[in-house]
């Protein structure tokens, strides 16, 4: 136990060890040794023993035994062989069915791969036509006399992505005027050729290109283009090394003339048929020895002058991508789990075409390998196929149309199929073999002990013959009284009892305090311990102590902790010291340091005891340096799974060396303690310390000195005071790291906080650039990074608990690319005045009795949605301003606050403890927490919105923007304006089309799209406590909804009551989160005051807040929790949905009250010294009451 004035007492709690067993073993009472034998028995008592009936009778059943034994080995055998035979039946039926399983899912995945690729070419090519036609949009000369600038370094991306090989772009060209001025315009734009060169790497000197527009003829010829519309090859990429290729008429080509009117007609890109494609692009060095199948894809290029003047769009030109089968179905699925071998037969109907082609390869994942030409697949796995169509969503008479047919092979089979059903059947003859073999052996052992036994009951019937009549012979055989057993058992008990107290007494004589200290700690001696105090024998032996000279003791206390772990949950408390205790309980049992306790975040361990060690201040402080880097890098870890703050927290380690007493006090639970000074002092160390910093005693830092450690050290410049110590001169212990970097100074680690940086907020983090757009995650610092990370987390496993419930409804779920859908998402987010759709009521969905088929932590979200939910709060943390106080970290705080609420939502006591059925439970825990924890889709909204409620804020007020005439202000009718561009920014990023997948998994209809949007809406607006109209609005709702001043005329349902009541508990839920600094531990409340302050007087000192905040900080802080804060702490314990949380609120915004009130004018003083500048002292401006200290402010 750690014993000192000011700390409890530390113990190691010891499980009281189960009864020792009764020990029978000098009990025989079945010893033959006191029988006589049979002949002397018979001589004696002149009988013979068994009749000779009995003995005709034994006979007979020993003859019955025999022929049964035969015929049970010969069932034993023979049920082997049928279960063999039929456990192998069933097996490779199974597995066979397992085989067609697999393969019918490999199919699915290489058919929705498939689909897959060619949706994503057709996308890519049509994305690349518009960027060619908006090019040519805003060039100087129309179309066909258009140039893309850089084509290569820009469509090689495209050509990347895609798969496709070649990416050419061909102008459709009309007339024979139009064509000489092509001739012309070509020769004098074939510069292009030098830059895409450039961008290929390639030092080539390109050769002039043909001045005229030319067909091909059969025989090779080379002759001018005759026909009035031409499509001359123009840019390609990569570019052509033969530059003949360049203005040749690729109308010339039936089959690219087909697949030309074909995506003319349709506006879509359509593949052509199994070609030669150097045929038409005559660039054989593609194509060396390669002569596998290949298709062009033909996208028409609209003319968006025409499209924009007429409904009819107009086809100018084409884009044709050379697709080489064998790289375009390579990569298309991961084959690591299997799937390997797997055949696709693809067929192309052309109209040009009697014969279809049909051309088959086999499919290994990373790798396609062309088979040849026609179907050549096994026709024994025909019933396995799977077919789907490529790109058949237009129909018209000259597309193409393809198909593949998936089917397994051989070698899919091969690995599929193993030898289990040979193995088990072979396991379970074998197993009955084994039983055969056992009954064989275990009748062995019967019969000899039968004989044994037969032996025995002879002679005591001898016995018992001779010394009683008949009748009482009898009786007593066939008497059945338990008694005696009985109270021969008790008699053991009671023997056993008594040998181990003498066994104590006499081990206690024998060994000496030390070895039986270190029985205790190394071989669970405890045990002993207590089966002794069972036996009453505590009062009689010595105690287990000693006193250990030469040990060093350590204390490690988790800096900030005790802020931190005001505003988690207990779990998550429990799982940060569960985590860091086991990883220092690991570190310790390596070392050979002996752990004592922990007391709440205080880790007590010590060296030199059982086992004393010389070396024990060496083996300390190697076991602090690794605790010390351990927890740092476990806080940053553990900062994605916990929260914000936690990667801040540190460990404060204090090591004292000298002399301790050590025992175990022996009661209902055993416990191992420590006593003694060098304890207390231990204690006085650590809490002198510093954060991060491993603080030493003189006496340690002498052990260090005399071990040849003096550079471990380094020598604290300023004296410490102790209770009960006076001054003390202690030491820091350097890290490992400031060992390696030479550290000779005092180190900078303080224990007075740096002020916070006022950073210049004028544009979000999000940068302009494509790259940015697309992976907003890598412009964030790493701390950003880490909150993006545990918010996601946690909307993950809200979005879990949606797609869950939905799912156990069986809810029709409409695609997000209808029609009706689409409609819908446009129209909902279409008016920029968001204030126009607050509403009183948000309807919640009514109680469902539908029961969740699996638990939503196991539930897989839908492929692409939490790349696309990582990619939104990336994007989110980007939009957010370099604020001090309205930024990110904030966002996250808000965030956390309401899912601790949201999880603390609980109904009565009544309804929980009462005697309900399961059903009626659920049923009531609805109603009375008003539909909100049944509902998912409400909870993972007001998250969300708590998220994104200060998006792009700028860190002025919303009348500062109004006064300043910002662009925001107009647009929003100068209110509540940063809540509403916070809105509609994060609802116009979320619409983007790159997540879909996202919106799919929130909202999969029209009528939880308006509810997702309400919720969002609402709750967001509510964090405006400035707006009077909105403040109005809210206390006519609160009023009707717990009558107050209730119009008796009102006329409401019951649905109405609890919708309204849930409207409220949301945005009072969110208003607290919004200031949830206040109501939580003076240390946070600390922080974020000034976190605001640093925001207000930055605003100040450029000119964008009217008056100096620092003049009535001090009593608009009072005035805050007076009329706001500790209210709102009340109405949300009025709410009656959120349990001690309530409770917990109100009495933390009553206590930072009160502690300000006492503290906050020297705070003040801190902050002005801060972040103060000379305007400061020429401004007198008369300070507003109460806004200057709104964490809500707008």
């Amino acid at each position: 136990m750690v014993q000192s004035d000011d700390k409890e007492a530390l113990s190691v709690v010891k499980e009281d060890p189960p009864q020792a067993d009764e020990d029978g073993s000098s009990q025989n009472l079945n010893s033959r040794s006191s029988y006589t034998s049979k002949n002397q028995l018979d001589e004696d008592s002149g009988t013979g023993g068994i009749s000779q009936a009995k003995s005709i009778e034994m006979d007979n059943d020993s003859k019955c035994m025999k022929t049964s034994r035969i015929l049970i080995l010969i069932g034993l055998l023979l049920t082997g062989v049928i279960a063999g035979g039929v456990t192998y039946f069933f097996v490779s039926k199974n597995e066979q069915m397992f085989f067609e399983n697999e393969s019918d899912m490999y199919a699915y995945k290489i058919e929705m791969a498939i689909q897959h690729k060619t949706r994503s070419l057709q996308s890519i090519m049509k994305t690349m036509a518009v960027t060619v036609a908006s090019y040519a949009h805003t060039a100087v000369t129309p179309w066909p006399f258009v140039t893309f600038p850089f084509y290569e370094a820009v469509a090689s991306q495209f050509r990347n992505v895609s798969g496709a090989e070649i990416i050419a772009l061909a102008p459709l060209v009309q007339g024979s005027q139009e064509q000489e001025e092509w001739a012309l315009y070509s020769l004098g734009h074939q510069g292009w050729l030098d830059q895409s060169y450039a961008v290929a790497g390639w030092d080539i000197e390109p050769f002039p290109i043909q001045g005229t527009v030319y067909d091909v003829l059969d025989n090779g010829a080379i002759v001018k283009a005759t026909s009035d519309v031409t499509m001359p090859l123009w840019q390609t990429s990569p570019p052509p090394k033969d530059t003949g290729i360049i203005n040749y008429n690729l109308l010339s080509n039936d089959s690219v003339r087909m697949s030309h009117a074909a995506a003319s007609s349709t506006k879509y890109g359509q593949l052509g048929p199994i070609m030669d494609t150097s045929s038409i692009l005559r660039d054989d060095s593609l194509h060396e020895g390669n002569h596998n199948p290949e298709s062009l894809f033909l996208q028409p290029v609209l003319d968006l002058d025409e499209s924009l003047s007429s409904t009819q769009p107009v086809v100018v030109a084409s884009l044709v991508a050379s697709i080489l089968w064998d790289l375009f179905l390579s990569n298309l699925y991961d084959s690591t789990d299997g799937g390997d071998g797997m055949i696709g037969v693809f067929q192309s109907i052309c109209p040009n075409q009697d014969i279809p082609q049909v051309f088959t390869y086999q499919l290994n994942g990373v790798k396609a390998i062309y088979l040849g030409e026609g179907d050549l697949h096994d026709p024994t796995y025909n019933h396995l196929v799977h077919s789907t169509d490529l790109l058949a969503e237009e129909e018209d008479s000259n597309v193409c149309e393809y198909n593949v047919d998936i089917y397994p092979s051989a070698i899919v089979e091969e690995n599929e199929t193993t030898s289990t059903p040979v193995i088990f059947a072979v396991v379970m003859a074998m197993l009955f073999l084994g039983v055969a073999i056992f009954f064989l052996v275990y009748d062995y052992s019967v019969q000899r002990r039968q004989r044994e036994a037969i032996a025995e009951a002879a002679r005591s019937d001898a016995i018992v013959s001779s010394l009683f009549p008949a009748e009482i012979r009898d009786r007593l055989l066939n008497s059945n009284d338990d008694e005696p057993e009985n109270n021969i058992k008790k008699q053991n008990k009671f023997a056993s009892i008594g040998n181990s107290n003498k066994e104590f007494e006499k081990n206690s004589d024998a060994v000496g305090q030390k070895f039986r200290l270190k029985t205790y700690l190394d071989e669970e001696g405890e045990e002993a311990a207590a089966a002794n105090a069972k036996a009453g024998v505590v009062l009689e032996s010595k105690p287990i102590a000693d006193l250990f000279p030469n040990t060093t003791v350590l204390f490690a206390d988790i800096a900030g902790f005790t802020a931190w772990s005001s505003v988690r949950e207990p779990s998550q408390v429990f799982t940060l010291l569960e985590t860091v205790y086991k990883a220092f309980d690991k570190t310790a049992k390596r070392r050979k340091v002996f752990k004592v306790e922990t007391v709440g975040d205080c880790y007590v361990a010590v060296t030199g005891l059982p086992d004393p060690v010389d070396d024990h201040a060496v083996i300390m402080c190697k076991f602090a340096r690794e605790c010390l880097t351990q927890f740092n890098q476990l806080a940053s870890q553990l900062e994605v799974i916990l929260g914000p703050d936690t990667g801040d927290l540190n460990v404060r380690v204090g090591i004292h060396s000298g002399p301790v007493t050590a025992g175990v006090l022996r009661g209902d639970k055993s416990r191992f303690q420590l006593f003694g000074d060098t304890v207390n002092t231990a204690a006085r160390i650590e809490s002198s310390g510093m954060r991060d910093r491993i603080h030493l005693s003189h006496e340690t830092a002498e052990l260090l000195h005399a071990a040849g450690k003096s550079n471990w050290m380094l020598r604290r410049t300023d004296t410490i005071v102790a209770k009960g110590k006076g001054e003390m001169q202690t030491y820091w212990l350097l890290t490992n790291d400031e060992l390696a970097s030479g550290v000779s100074v005092e180190a900078s680690k303080s224990t007075t906080a740096a002020p916070l940086p006022i950073v210049k907020a004028l544009q979000p983090r999000l940068a302009k650039t494509t790259l940015d757009v697309l992976d907003p995650e890598s412009s964030l610092p790493p701390k950003i990074k880490r909150l993006v990370d545990w918010n996601v987390d946690v909307l993950k496993k809200l979005l879990k608990q949606i797609v869950a419930k939905r799912n156990a409804e069986n809810k029709e779920k409409f695609d997000m690319n209808h029609p009706m859908m689409m409609k819908h998402e446009m129209n909902i987010g279409s008016d920029t005045y968001v204030l126009n759709e607050v509403t009183e009521i948000i309807c919640l969905p009514g109680y469902s009795n539908v029961k969740l088929e699996v638990d939503p932590n196991k539930v897989t979200l839908p492929d692409g949605v939490e790349q696309q939910l990582r990619l939104y709060v990336s994007s989110i943390a980007a939009m957010h301003r370099d604020n001090p106080f309205h930024n990110f970290e904030h966002a996250s705080h808000v965030m956390m606050s309401v899912s601790k609420l949201l999880s603390r939502i609980v109904a009565p006591d009544e309804v929980l403890h009462g005697e309900n059925e399961e059903e009626e439970l659920a049923f009531n825990l609805h109603d009375h927490t008003y539909g909100i924890t049944s509902d998912p889709l409400t909870q993972f909204s007001v998250v969300l919105a708590a998220l994104i409620h200060d998006v792009d804020h700028s860190g002025v007020s919303n009348a500062q923007l109004i006064k300043e005439g910002a662009k925001i202000a107009e647009v929003f009718k100068q209110k509540s304006v940063a809540e509403q561009n916070s809105i509609v920014l994060a609802w116009d990023r979320l619409m983007e089309s790159r997540f879909t997948a996202l919106r799919g998994s929130i909202y999969s209809d029209p009528e939880e799209l308006k509810r997702f949007r309400q919720l969002m809406v609402n709750t967001v607006m509510a964090t405006d406590i400035f707006d009077k109209e909105l403040q109005a609005l809210r206390k006519n709702r609160w009023d009707t909804a717990f009558n107050i001043n209730q119009d008796p005329t009102r006329k409401s349902t019951i649905d109405d009551d609890r919708n309204r009541k849930a409207t409220i508990v949301i945005e009072h839920l969110i208003q607290a989160s919004d200031v949830a600094h206040t109501m939580q531990h003076w240390h946070i409340y600390q922080k974020w005051n000034e976190r605001l302050f640093a925001e207000m007087m930055h605003a100040y000192q450029h000119d964008r807040l009217g008056f100096n905040p620092a003049d009535g900080w001090y009593q608009g802080e009072i005035g805050f929790f007076d009329n706001y804060i500790i209210p709102l702490a009340k109405k949300l314990k009025d709410c009656g949905v959120f349990g001690v949380s309530s409770d917990e609120y109100l009495n933390y915004a009553t206590e930072n009250r009160r502690e300000w009130a006492d503290k906050g004018e020297e705070v003040v003083k801190r902050m002005v010294a801060k972040y103060s500048t000379a305007k400061d002292e020429e401004s007198s401006s008369p300070v507003p009451p109460v806004e200057n200290t709104s964490a809500t402010t707008n």
